[in-house]
């Protein structure tokens, strides 16, 4: 689309002073060309004369940056690789179906003046 005509530019047109506007459509095709090389995007600034100046850039786009490559080992073998558990458990613990079979002390409810329980019993 002609960098006159186009749309998106009608705003810019509008705050320039005609007599400037053959200026702003000459730095709007060189700046719309130098996007288009670099694939760079601007935040500019334009004043009544229809001189641009570049407030802020973008990065320049990298596409090596957005390509997956995936893990040399996948997580499903070697899983201490991607965790914080350690690569052998010590053979030492108990599991967890033993620590939790294990009775526990059958504790006594505190009573408050020596007659009733604080909190009843509901076991």
């Amino acid at each position: 689309m002609p960098v006159m005509t186009d749309p998106r530019h009608a705003r810019y047109y509008a705050f320039v002073w005609p007599l400037f506007w053959p200026w702003l459509w000459l730095n709007l095709r060189r700046l719309e060309a130098w996007q288009r090389e670099t694939g760079r995007t601007v935040l500019l600034r334009i004043d009544r004369f229809g001189n641009l100046s570049i407030d802020a850039m973008a990065d320049a786009p990298a596409p090596h940056r957005y390509r997956y490559t995936a893990p040399a080992v996948p997580a499903w073998e070697c899983p201490s690789r991607w965790s914080d558990l350690p690569a052998t458990i010590p053979t030492g613990l108990q599991t967890l179906a033993k620590c939790s079979a294990a009775p526990a002390p059958q504790a006594k409810a505190a009573t408050v003046s020596g007659s009733a329980p604080v909190a009843p019993d509901t076991s």
